[in-house]
């Protein structure tokens, strides 16, 4: 009788460290991290970030992803994408456009996350002519 107790525990514990094994392979797929060097300031959700080098990750890829944004030791911001792409093979960049951030290109995920719009403006002469720009992307090597 002991013998099929310690037979039954012994499988439960199989299957429970194998459903472990399980999640925590698909969780670490679902985090990818990088980091970019922004030459101008830039809107990005509620975010204003000044010029400078930002590391981030990505959680999760399903449309309510969250990106945690550092800057050196301090978080910054944390945005939620408005929309996303999959299958996606170009280069790895965020693209701003007039000023405001709009899209996150990853090629190593296969993603695209879109952030939201701002609301139109006017914008002056020199302003127009800064409408988008590209910045690489890069992921750290481990």
């Amino acid at each position: 009788m002991n013998w099929i107790r310690i037979s039954t525990l012994l499988r439960f514990l199989g299957l429970v460290s194998l459903a472990v094994c399980f999640n925590v392979g698909h969780a670490s797929a679902q985090m990818f991290q990088g980091k970019f060097t922004l030459p101008f300031e830039a809107r990005w959700g509620q975010a204003t970030l000044p010029a400078g080098e930002y590391t981030f990750s990505v959680d999760g890829m399903g449309p309510n992803c969250t990106l945690h944004l550092s800057r050196g030791t301090q978080n910054v911001a944390m945005i939620v994408a408005s929309g996303q792409y999959e299958s996606y093979s170009g280069p790895a960049e965020l693209s701003v456009v007039r000023g405001t951030v709009r899209a996150l290109s990853l090629p190593e995920i296969g993603m695209v996350y879109q952030y939201a719009r701002p609301q139109p403006k006017h914008l002056t002469a020199p302003e127009e002519r800064d409408i988008a720009r590209l910045v690489p992307v890069t992921a750290p090597r481990t």
